[in-house]
């Protein structure tokens, strides 16, 4: 006796993690896989599969007074299943329907019989031998341990932005438990704001499963003069109710910008105008920073819907600005068209070095508002192909579709070739008011046949000040013509002539060929001579002659 005891001491020293203890109550249980097995049938949960052998044993059938056919006596219902895990058979048992579930010594799966064939059900006749068994596998529950790492935002400003707060929060979305975790927070080259580095560790005896825990850090936004950026990792470590361990990891990555004022660009221009108006744009550069800005270079550009009236290139270069040091330039613009949404005014950019550090720096963009008239000239025909001396209608509208009404006239004219039928080309000075279009139409006829390409409308309208002297001029589309000789066209080829003409045959059949349905005629017919190849003929026509005098010949 005293020889055994040693002996079981020795195996609990050599393998202590199955010796470990652990308390049957504390297991849980995933989710059943569940189904109807019939005799060979089989069922699979993970490395677990469970196959029904036997059922109990078939009687005789009798009909009842409905006729039906049901056991001569009922049958306690039973099922010998075999259970395998990885392939290799653990366990062979009989389950009927009073039958516990069975669960291995380990704690790892458990089989339950939740249903069987009725008792007097006529699947226990002989003829109709045919039981089944409703069977559930379930493995032992685990938990799963997820871990996220946040911060109440994702970039950061030097001197601007004060503190960072980060929060770590662990969750159990597994089927059981998880206890003794352990959660650690690492923040890198970031400091805490205070207190001692024991606040970045958290310890939870227990995580049910579903459940979730968080804590909060606060730390301290570096000061800066490049842009950098930070991770903070966590890692959480646990163990199930067998003692098994379970990990996971969360990280996030921050960026801190430098300070924002150590450099500015900014462009200033006026976000209302009218279209008679010359603004002004001021570009103006600043060093709040501690450090001289060196190799500054200054690029603008304008929209495309304003000309620059300033000679200037709209490139500087300043060599240096010392810290609280600013340099500021203008220029001017004048608007070509009416924008009642506005035009979108392009930012003013700039290069320069700090700490022999490359950097880039923009502006803001501006919207700026354009009020006036914003004339819509349109010219249309309404047929583009016709044919010589035939009649073409020409539509000219003109439309203010902008906020201030204008007077406007419009002017139209005529190519070479194209004379005037009727209407006139021109609309006389007028008062347009808002969306009120107003147009003229005239007829054409054209001389001469090809694409005739008609010039523009012309129209001449004030700006702002309608009743003053300034004035825009807008050019409409160009419609194009085409103008086709109808005397030029060829008739159209019958089948015949199209299929002789494809084939080259250009001489006509020899004279003393008579009708072929005569027979008498074509039997006394002179035979044909043999046509000659002229020197330099194309092979292909030569051949196509040969055959045909050669068929003539037969006939």
């Amino acid at each position: 006796m005293r020889n055994f005891a040693v002996l079981i001491i020795i195996l609990w020293l050599i393998n202590p993690v199955s010796a470990s203890a652990f308390s049957p109550n504390d297991i849980e249980w995933a989710p059943a896989v569940s189904t109807t097995l019939y005799k060979g049938g089989t069922l699979t949960n993970g490395e677990y599969m469970v196959k029904a052998l036997q059922f109990s044993s078939p009687v005789p059938g009798i009909k009842n007074i409905k006729g039906d056919i049901v056991p001569e006596t009922d049958v306690d219902p039973s099922v010998l299943l075999e259970i395998y895990k990885n392939g290799a058979l653990i366990k062979e048992l009989i389950m009927a329907p009073q039958s516990e579930a069975y669960i291995d010594p380990d704690y790892e799966v458990k089989v339950s019989a939740t249903g069987f064939t009725a008792r007097n059900a006529r699947e226990w006749v002989f003829e109709y031998y045919n039981p089944y068994a409703t069977i559930a596998i379930q493995t032992r529950a685990k938990p799963k341990l997820e871990i996220t790492v946040t911060t109440d935002k994702t970039t950061y400003t030097s001197y601007s932005s004060q503190v960072i707060t980060a929060k770590v929060e662990v969750k159990n979305n597994g089927d059981a438990f998880a206890k003794n975790v352990d959660v650690n927070l690492n923040t890198g080259e970031l400091k805490l704001r205070g207190g001692d580095i024991s606040q970045l560790r958290k310890y939870y005896y227990k995580i049910d499963k579903g459940k979730s825990e968080s804590f909060e850090v606060i730390l301290l936004v570096p000061e800066l003069i490049d842009q950098r950026s930070y991770d903070l990792s966590a890692n959480i470590k646990g163990y199930d109710a067998k003692d098994l361990e379970y990990r996971a990891t969360g990280s996030i990555s921050i960026s801190v910008s430098p300070k924002p004022d150590y450099f500015t660009i900014s462009k200033a221009v006026r976000d209302r105008m009218y279209l008679k108006d010359t603004s002004t744009v001021s570009i103006t550069v600043a060093n709040g920073g501690i450090y001289d800005i060196y190799n500054i270079h200054v690029t603008d550009n304008i929209s495309e819907d304003f000309e620059l009236k300033s000679s200037t290139p709209l490139q500087w270069d300043i060599a240096v600005l010392k810290p609280g040091q600013e340099w500021s330039t203008t220029y001017s613009i004048k608007p070509l068209e009416t924008s009642l949404s506005g035009f979108t005014m392009p930012a003013a950019s700039a290069q320069y070095t700090v700490n022999n550090k490359p950097y880039t720096a923009s502006s803001k963009t501006t919207t700026v508002v354009v009020n006036g008239p914003k004339i819509v000239l349109n010219k249309t025909v309404n047929k583009p192909v016709v044919n010589i001396s035939e009649d073409v209608t020409v539509n000219v509208s003109i439309n203010n579709v902008g906020n201030i009404a204008t007077r406007a006239e419009v002017k139209d004219s005529l190519p070479e070739g194209v004379s005037l039928v009727g209407g006139s080309t021109s609309l006389a000075s007028t008062f347009l008011e808002l969306n009120t279009p107003e147009g003229f139409s005239y007829i054409i006829r054209m001389n001469k046949e090809g694409e005739i390409i008609l010039p523009p409308a012309v129209a001449d309208y004030t700006g702002v000040e309608y009743r003053g002297t300034t004035r825009s001029v807008l050019s409409s589309d160009r419609p194009a013509i085409t103008v086709i000789d109808p005397s030029k066209i060829p008739p159209p080829q019958s089948e015949g002539e199209s299929q002789r003409a494809s084939v080259g045959i250009a001489a006509a059949a020899p004279p003393d060929i008579k009708d072929p349905t005569n027979t008498q005629e074509s039997a006394n017919a002179q035979e044909p001579s043999p046509t000659p190849i002229a020197p330099g003929f194309n092979i292909a026509l030569a051949i196509i002659v040969l055959v045909f005098a050669a068929a003539c010949r037969r006939r």
